[in-house]
């Protein structure tokens, strides 16, 4: 039976879906087609961005200030760090060298190569960024050896190695004080190497005196500011891959001991993104099989949940082209409006169908059912769309603009899913309407049992919800937001491990602070003022290029000229004999067996004597090949560092006087850009740890007027975020209270609507604490986003409430109908679509899958049991 209409709205309703079942076939002719070129307009014209910079607002005072750094210093935007590691910094170096050279000939993928070291300038003035003491050191141990190093740099081969030892023994039984124990420690290690089958490298830079330390990992930094293709999802993979392809075409890689890691900001965001989109797509594709599963269970019809899932693919397909058209670029927030979409979207479809479903077991036509439930429905799923977009368009006037966008795309996405539900759900269902009696569900006892236990146990049901809410309200003061941004990084990417490698070294840090002075006057007072402060490390800024003593270092190199000038670098003898070779080694057991018999009784010449002849001995059992092949290792790993160190050096004297105006310019654009230079200040802790990270920033904050960068930006970005959120919240919550006032004829119906709801948020946040799961930048959609989901459940069910015929069993049978079971059907899919995002590998969007999932279970739990007992008592008191 039709049922009268009651309203134009209603009216309108019943004419578009008796329209939608007559021309069945041609509105899902005309949505399939529309479909299709929504689906060829958004795979061509979609793009990402996964700067995380970008999601806030540049009005913001400190972004405003990033955006001018940025602008003047272009140099340090999108730029990939490439992270070359060896166990020597001679390899280090080299490998280094190598690998620069060949990035200066890819200029179609790389705008700008910089690597400090491999420029004339650093190469030439090396000695005179030596302290004194450093300079004075290298001075005496060169001096020292001088007359031992001309020999080798004559014959750089194991013959002329060991003559040179063999020569600096004899010189030492002379009398001469000569140090060559490190050098003789290193021939035994080396030695030890070949025999246990290892890796090797003799540094010269070190036994040079050039380095203070022994360290078991040297780094040397490529800085690369990539070609980037925005016409792809992955701008920047051209450009990684082409790294990595020269790093293996010259066998840069760890077969050969040398490490060549890739971090900054592009290549986290290049892996980050591989790690969004690939848990995104498997999320989706998991999202759409279990909500499957859920509407069989629950619609119990083949052809309603095939109807139910055109539907919703079909509105997710318009909702991804009107994203691409109003917004055009995601973002790693709003790429999440996929699931949520899904878990969203649904719920129309769901409450259409089981209304329907009941009304064809009433035994009415598939004319009258359709329009009866448009009737009964209509204005109950408006309602829900617009207080569910209200939820998400809260987040547009935010300074948060990546939540913003989701907000604008996921609060739309709810009238593309209204219209979608209430055009072709008809259209599709009128093609097997049928649906037999015995199709009816037949509810045993347990069932029964539960659709009345908020009304017989109201009384204990609020109660304890008292009692929650309580402890709630206690915990939720603990709630807290974390503001680092890595922990948002899959910690397994490659380009995250290494920025976490590098964070634990303060001197290479990729986190640190950046200010600008507009004098070198300004400069050298904010230099001054930062390091007073214990969490400062140090203070980096274009006057630190200049050189001190630069007249007392000059002549010291002049010195080293004078004494190594006459010197032959490149090895000019014939390359030895593999019989010259092992008769040097035997000249040197011999002279050490000497030294030893004199009465020396260091172990260095013992240890060094004995590994001499077992090595002797062991190569003088093999063949001719054998013998070649072990003599070259050992060769190699004594000497293949030293023609770099000798180039090195060779350079490096020189050196000529440095000046402002003698610095080259690509050093000198790097920190001064129309008078105003660029200063950065290194954290002395590691800014991994939270603690650490807000007090380099409140220090910095307080003694400067303007500061960037990435510790900035974590700390700045959440506040930023909790603010908008406070605001967002409070938006939703007016917005839709409001909205409810005025739609709804009871106002007290607003109260019943709203308390679960409200509820529903609190718990969610008080078990956040309880699982130790603080609020991040991704995870913090979840709270008014249950104001947007959680109202939908209370209006339906209150509405249903009210449709109910007054007196008998009414305060009882509140859960027993259908708008209930579409709630809870509707709840169940969205948290297996949305939940599944908990097992995402991207973490921040792993923290939201959870924390909504636990959202929307609370919102459950509130619709189904705690606003039940509250209408049931207004009912027993009515």
């Amino acid at each position: 039976m039709r049922r009268p209409l009651t309203g134009a709205f209603e009216a309108s309703l019943s004419r578009w879906v008796d329209f939608a079942r007559k021309y069945r076939l041609l509105i899902v002719l005309a949505i399939f087609t529309g479909a299709f070129f929504c689906l060829r307009y958004t795979i061509d014209n979609i793009s990402m961005n996964t700067d995380t910079r970008d999601m806030l607002s540049p009005k913001l005072e400190w972004r405003n200030f990033a955006l001018q750094v940025d602008e003047n210093f272009p140099q340090y935007n999108d730029l990939i760090l490439v992270v070359v590691e060896a166990g020597t910094a001679d390899e280090a170096s080299d490998a280094s060298s190598i690998l620069y050279e060949q990035l200066l000939l890819e200029d179609k993928y790389f705008k700008s190569v910089y690597y400090p070291s491999g420029l004339p300038y650093f190469k030439r003035s090396a000695f005179l960024y030596l302290d004194m003491t450093e300079l004075q050191d290298l001075a005496d141990n060169l001096a020292a050896v001088q007359p031992f190093l001309a020999r080798l740099t004559e014959d750089q081969s194991l013959r002329g190695l060991f003559t040179m030892v063999t020569e600096a023994i004899e010189a030492k039984l002379d009398g001469d004080e000569i140090d060559i124990e490190p050098l003789l420690k290193d021939i035994n290690s080396a030695l030890l190497a070949i025999k246990n089958n290892q890796h090797y490298r003799l540094s010269w830079q070190r036994l040079m005196g050039r380095l203070d330390e022994d360290r078991s990992v040297y780094r040397e930094f490529i800085v690369l500011q990539p070609n980037l293709d925005y016409g792809g999802a992955f701008p920047a993979r051209d450009s990684i891959d082409r790294i990595h392809r020269l790093a293996d075409e010259y066998q840069l890689n760890r077969q050969n001991h040398i490490n060549v890691r890739l971090t900054g900001n592009v290549t986290m965001s290049h892996e980050e993104m591989i790690s969004v989109s690939r848990g995104m797509e498997i999320s989706v594709i998991i999202a759409l099989c279990l909500v499957a599963v859920v509407l069989v269970v629950g619609l119990r019809s083949v052809w309603m949940v095939l109807a139910t899932l055109v539907t919703l693919v079909n509105g997710l397909i318009y909702t991804a082209g009107f994203a691409t058209a109003t917004v055009g670029e995601l973002n790693l927030i709003s790429v999440a409006f996929a699931v949520l979409y899904i878990g969203l979207g649904v719920d129309f479809a769901i409450h259409y169908c089981l209304r329907y479903r009941e009304h064809m077991l009433r035994g009415e036509n598939n004319l009258e059912a359709m329009e009866n439930t448009a009737i009964d429905l209509g204005k109950a799923l408006a309602l829900c769309a617009l207080t569910t977009a209200i939820g998400f368009y809260a987040f547009i006037p935010t300074d948060y603009v990546g939540v913003a966008e989701l907000g604008w795309i996921s609060g739309s996405s709810m009238f593309i899913s209204f219209f979608i539900t209430l055009t072709l759900i008809p259209a599709l269902l009128s093609y097997h309407p049928q649906i037999n009696a015995d199709k009816r569900l037949r509810n045993g006892k347990f069932v029964r049992y539960l659709y009345h236990f908020p009304a017989t146990h109201a009384g204990t049901i609020l109660v304890i919800t008292g009692l929650l809410t309580l402890a709630s309200l206690f915990f939720v003061s603990r709630l807290n937001f974390d503001e680092n941004t890595l922990n948002l990084q899959p910690r397994k990417n490659p380009s995250v491990i290494t920025f976490v490698d590098l964070l634990d070294d303060k001197d290479s840090s990729p986190w640190t602070a950046v200010t600008l002075a507009n004098s070198s006057q300004e400069a050298k007072v904010i230099e001054k003022q930062l390091l007073n402060k214990k969490i400062v490390s140090k203070v980096v800024w274009l006057d630190d290029f200049i050189p001190e003593d630069q007249e007392v270092k000059l002549a010291i190199i002049t010195e080293i000229e004078l004494l190594l000038g006459y010197m032959i670098m490149d090895s000019i003898s014939e390359p030895p004999t593999v019989e010259e070779n092992l008769k040097s080694m035997i000249t040197l057991r011999d002279k050490l067996h000497g030294f030893i018999e004199s009465g020396n009784t260091d172990p260095v010449y013992a240890s060094l004597h004995d590994n001499l002849e077992k090595f002797i001995s062991v190569t003088r059992l093999q063949n001719n090949a054998t013998k070649s092949t072990l003599l070259a290792q050992l060769e190699h790993s004594l000497l293949a560092s030293l023609p770099g160190r000798l180039d090195a050096l060779t350079e490096a004297l020189e050196a000529k006087p440095v000046s402002m105006s003698s610095l080259p310019e690509a050093l000198k654009s790097r920190w001064l850009h129309n008078g105003e230079y660029r200063i950065e200040i290194y954290p002395e802790e590691n800014l991994s740890d939270n603690n650490h990270l807000r007090q380099f920033v409140e220090v910095l904050d307080s003694e400067l007027d303007n500061v960037s960068g990435p510790p900035i930006t974590s700390i700045k970005a959440s506040d930023a975020v909790v603010k908008a959120f406070k605001q967002a919240f409070l938006y939703s919550l007016a917005a839709i209270v409001l909205v409810l006032l005025i739609l709804l004829k009871r106002k007290t119906d607003v109260l019943f609507i709203m308390v679960p709801l409200l509820l529903a948020a609190l718990f969610t946040a008080a078990i956040s604490v309880l699982i130790n799961m603080p609020l991040n930048f991704a995870n913090i959609i979840a709270l008014p986003l249950i104001l947007g989901i959680g109202v939908d459940s209370s209006i339906h069910i209150v509405r249903r409430l009210r449709a109910m015929p007054s007196g008998g069993n009414r305060r009882r049978e509140v859960l027993a109908n259908s708008a209930s079971r579409a709630v809870w059907v509707s709840a169940l899919t969205s948290i297996l679509s949305i939940g599944n995002l908990a097992f995402s590998n991207h973490p921040g969007t792993a923290s939201m899958g959870l924390l909504l999932t636990i959202g929307i279970g609370m919102t459950l739990m509130c619709s189904l049991i705690v606003l039940p007992a509250l209408l049931s008592i207004k009912l027993k008191t009515d």
